[in-house]
């Protein structure tokens, strides 16, 4: 796999949690859209699915309250102590640990990655995928949102990787992901990483979110479901 620290991962996002990342925020509409789908496909609604960077539960416990049942992973400690002590009832159904390093006997009918596959460099990101392929049966769908190279990268960065997909890599040199490999998806590298595996049920597009002053220009994200085949 790609160079990723997982130590430093960690730590930076349990400082962004120590911060109150995400405490309030409603939930994004990708994650209206994913029930609407999954409720449409009985089998799968029924069917454990795992969430991929749950995070403090911003997003997953929209979904838990919808009735999926849903297991939760995230590789920062400190949002999911902040995730368990909101609601105890998920305890059982969180785990602490990078995704990389994660292995189960099961296959889940659906899995959730939520602005997660885009931490490393292109080889961490083909690895994911493949992860996903391993944990998904035919027919499980991939629901997925992640950076897209139409992002006005705001805080100071260095370049250090280009894919020959027109993906890039980049090194935050300041800001709250100082010392981290960022990945920024082209669609046609969702493509390639789809080709053969997954078919699209909805195909990507691009989510713009304007950011708020004093901080300028926009964050783009790609958003697409897959069924794997």
């Amino acid at each position: 796999m790609g160079p990723l620290d997982d130590g430093l991962t960690a730590s930076r996002w349990d400082d962004e949690y120590r911060r109150g990342r995400y405490v309030g925020e409603p939930p994004l509409p990708f994650v209206s859209r994913i029930s609407t789908v999954l409720k449409a496909r009985p089998h799968l609604y029924q069917a454990d699915g795992l969430y991929i960077g749950c995070g403090n539960g911003r997003n997953y416990l929209p979904l838990i309250d919808s009735g999926l049942r849903l297991y939760g992973l995230d590789v920062s400690e400190e949002a999911l102590n902040g995730l368990t002590r909101e609601r105890p009832d998920v305890t059982a159904r969180v785990i602490h640990m990078d995704f990389r390093r994660f292995h189960s006997d099961r296959r889940f009918g659906y899995v959730v990655a939520i602005q997660v596959f885009q931490h490393g460099d292109g080889t961490a990101v083909r690895a994911y995928f493949e992860r996903v392929t391993e944990l998904l049966g035919p027919g499980g769908l991939l629901f997925l949102r992640v950076n897209s190279v139409s992002t006005q990268i705001y805080h100071a960065h260095t370049v250090v990787e280009h894919t020959e997909a027109g993906g890039l890599t980049i090194r935050y040199d300041e800001g709250p992901k100082r010392g981290l490999l960022v990945h920024f998806y082209s669609q046609r590298e969702l493509e390639r990483l789809a080709d053969g595996v997954f078919t699209p049920i909805d195909e990507p597009r691009e989510d713009i979110i304007w950011r708020s002053p004093p901080k300028r220009g926009f964050w783009a994200q790609w958003e697409t479901i897959w069924e794997r085949r």
